[in-house]
């Protein structure tokens, strides 16, 4: 697909807009993330979101229009609480769920009755809106799970080629997705936390409650509730702990593997030269953290980082934004740096079991960290049928590359498991070398699966995980 640039211009911004009129996707900035958007009352255009991106269809999208006035259109109520915010937080970057009209087609709600009506406050998105003259159903313009885009490049990188047209235009200023916020249950429920803090609608309203929960049939209210979302290609973990002993820990993962910090600046000074240092600001800045954030997750990826490390994050103001997108990058993986361990898997070519292992163990929220490696690798990615069996153990081995053992490795891993008696005497000696069956109090190898159908796959990957269950770390 031809991907046409806008400028910001009337007459490019008015060319933007007639490609949704006629059913396309455009891509536009606003002040939170840049939105790909369609034209909201059109089933067929929507359902090109879903295709560009990559996205489950059973995730709502927000609607975006160009004044609160219109909202009336596609709401079948407009409750006080929404005219209240309304008047506070509009234009910004605030979505209420409202009551739906049947306007509204289901493939923007998810099959819901409701709908997330947002008025953003970007200059460029509102003349937009306003020549578009239909609601703009509009999710971040990002591949599904990775981090949202902040800035033109970042739309690019990811949008280029799957979407009729992209607007230029300035980074975003809040940098992380707007407040949603429930108006139609009992007690108005904040869903997804953003650029408008808990605080500020507790301001206005009163009593607002905060919750992460799915409704009861596993449809998730609001973007963001469902899904794995904003992650990187490498690995991402919180880190718990002293200062001095974070420092100690990324030395050593350092050595293990290309390794990032996001980091306040206060402890800058602390980290290690074999670590790269990338800034969040001030700990008392939560609005820096706020607009770096996604940059620097993107940045990661830029330098091919493999694990990236961030700091624990308060649960209040703009800082619960920044914590929701944070950990989920991060799966919510906490690690206590005191007593952490470093893990390796072997196997013989670091495309099947082992990936598996690595993958399913990190997922496993124990306090150590996994690596893989072969005994006889060659660079390659791991086996497609490796790849789906793991997924179903909630581990994503897609941006795997097999990779010899080395001595460094060797050397910088606490805990050394094998699939098989074989791999551990190919192993030096004195090293704390293990089968993994036999580190979980077992007995017996894990059969190489390769070249076998998805069902051997599967067994595999059950044997591994029931044996990760087992092991004491």
């Amino acid at each position: 697909m031809e991907t046409r640039i806008f400028e910001n211009t009337k007459d490019d911004i008015k060319q933007a807009a007639e490609l949704i009129k006629s059913g396309e996707t455009v891509v536009f900035p606003t002040e939170t993330v840049y939105g790909l958007g369609a034209n909201a009352l059109d089933a067929v255009a929507v359902k090109k979101i879903f295709a560009a991106k990559g996205r489950p269809s059973d995730n709502p999208l927000i609607v975006h229009i160009a004044d609160f006035e219109s909202a009336g259109q596609f709401a079948a109520e407009i409750p006080e609480t929404a005219k209240l915010l309304a008047e506070k937080f509009c234009p910004g970057p605030l979505t209420m769920i409202l009551k739906k009209k049947s306007v509204i087609p289901d493939e923007v709600s998810a099959g819901l009755d409701t709908v997330g009506i947002r008025i953003p406050a970007d200059k460029i998105a509102r003349e937009f809106l306003k020549e578009c003259g239909v609601p703009v159903a509009a999710p971040s313009a990002n591949v599904s799970g990775r981090p949202s885009p902040t800035s033109f490049e970042h739309v690019l990188d990811d949008m280029s080629g799957r979407v009729s047209g992209i607007i230029h235009g300035e980074n975003a200023v809040v940098g992380l997705e707007s407040t949603v916020i429930d108006l139609t249950a009992e007690t108005p429920t904040v869903l997804r936390p953003g650029g408008i803090s808990v605080e500020e609608l507790r301001d206005v309203l009163g009593d607002v409650l905060v919750s992460g929960e799915l409704k009861d049939d596993g449809i998730p209210k609001a973007p963001g509730m469902k899904y794995k979302h904003y992650s990187p290609k490498g690995q991402t973990f919180i880190l718990s702990g002293d200062v001095t002993d974070v420092a100690q820990f990324l030395e050593k993962r350092s050595k293990v593997n290309p390794t990032a910090v996001l980091i306040f600046d206060e402890f800058k000074a602390f980290m290690p030269k074999t670590v790269v240092v990338l800034s969040l600001g001030s700990k008392d800045v939560p609005e820096t953290a706020a607009n770096r954030l996604f940059d620097c997750l993107r940045e990661c990826d830029k330098l091919g980082i493999k694990e990236i490390y961030a700091p624990e994050i308060p649960d209040n103001g703009l800082w619960r934004a920044v914590k929701n997108r944070l950990y989920k990058a991060a799966s919510a993986r906490v690690i206590n740096v005191k007593n952490a361990k470093s893990v390796l898997f072997v196997c013989t070519g670091n495309t099947c079991r082992s990936p598996m292992a690595e993958g399913i163990f990190n997922n496993s929220r124990k306090n150590a960290i996994a690596v893989s490696a072969g005994l006889m690798a060659g660079g390659t990615r791991a086996e497609e049928n490796a790849v789906k069996a793991a997924l179903e153990f909630g581990a994503d081995l897609k941006n795997h590359i097999s990779r010899q053992i080395t001595k460094e490795l060797l050397e910088n891993s606490d805990i050394i498991l094998t699939m098989t008696e074989a791999h551990k005497k190919s192993l030096p000696q004195g090293l704390n070398v293990k089968t993994l069956a036999e580190f979980a109090n077992e007995s017996g190898d894990v059969a190489d699966p390769y070249g076998c159908g998805i069902e051997v796959y599967r067994q595999t990957a059950k044997q591994i995980n029931k044996l990760i269950e087992k092991l004491e770390i």
